[in-house]
């Protein structure tokens, strides 16, 4: 990628713009992420690599550009998780001097309030300071909470994992739900039933990894020849994150079907469903509309 002045994130503009018009105007985040890791040179590092809160530095930064196209409205969002080319965004096409003007444009604007962090050096606030991106919905201290999680859910033991996925799962829709990893059970911690219909349901089996690092194309590879035959569906759930040819081997063709779920998306799905974290409100002091009374008569 071509360096750019400003935050690295701008380097992505054009490729998530590129990547939504070739998937048909709208996509899922791991797809748009999938698609630029397929059409662009992203160094192996820097998509391996992670931010403090344990997300990938690839993803953190195509979220940004996600957040600021967004905001100049050539991104919006349908539905929860999903990105769409408005009819501005279909028509985008960014040099890299007129994506750092557009950056530009969109950063000024920005308006601080109670509590709102100060984004005025943005390269330090958002390529340095590691700061996640901004999903659909954001909460203040959300990187805080964040990086306190992935430290909770990697000081947890391997049982307690276990019974952390099942509980997840059965909150997203899972039922029959037992725990059943042990020693010989070639790596398989748990199975359950995921119901499509009233009338159709599909067994699954589910394996927890505590990681820190990258889970291996060969973890991959073992889980699906212990489900094979014995199941129609697998999850592998890690406190840490996929190679590219974990995620590669996930998908093949013309085999069991795994889904991969690493800290990213655990994160997502225990805030989500409320699991060991509770929304709460804040006051915040709007200053402007005291601001009349200040004035003498």
């Amino acid at each position: 990628m071509t360096k750019l002045k400003g935050p690295k994130f701008i380097q992505y503009f054009q490729p998530v713009i590129d990547g939504l018009r070739d998937l048909g105007s709208s996509a899922k985040p791991s797809e748009v992420y999938t698609w630029i890791t397929e059409h662009y040179p992203i160094p192996k590092g820097e998509i391996e690599s992670t931010t403090k809160g344990g997300q990938s530095k690839f993803q953190n930064k195509v979220g940004w550009a996600r957040f600021y196209l967004a905001k100049g409205g050539l991104i919006a969002t349908e539905q929860r998780g999903v990105w769409v080319l408005t009819e501005k965004g279909r028509k985008a096409n960014f040099s890299h001097e007129e994506a750092y003007n557009f950056f530009k444009s969109i950063h000024d604007g920005f308006q601080l309030d109670g509590g709102q962090a100060d984004e005025t050096e943005p390269e330090k606030t958002v390529d340095e300071a590691d700061a996640s991106a901004p999903d659909e919905k954001t909460y203040l201290n959300q990187d805080v909470i964040q990086e306190e999680l992935v430290n909770i859910l990697r000081g947890i033991t391997d049982k307690g994992f276990e019974e952390l996925s099942a509980r997840l799962l059965r909150h997203i829709g899972f039922e029959n739900l037992k725990v059943t990893g042990q020693t010989g059970d070639h790596g398989i911690d748990g199975e359950g039933f995921l119901l499509i219909n009233r009338f159709v349901r599909i067994k699954v089996m589910f394996q927890c990894k505590r990681y820190t690092g990258t889970v291996p194309v060969k973890d991959i590879r073992d889980f699906r020849g212990a489900i094979q035959g014995r199941a129609e569906r697998g999850i592998f759930l890690t406190t840490g994150t996929f190679t590219k040819g974990a995620r590669e081997e996930a998908a093949r063709e013309n085999a069991t079907a795994i889904e991969l779920v690493d800290i990213d998306r655990l994160l997502e799905l225990l805030i989500e469903e409320g699991l060991g974290v509770r929304e709460t409100k804040a006051l915040t002091i709007d200053r402007e509309f005291f601001s009349p009374y200040r004035q003498a008569p």
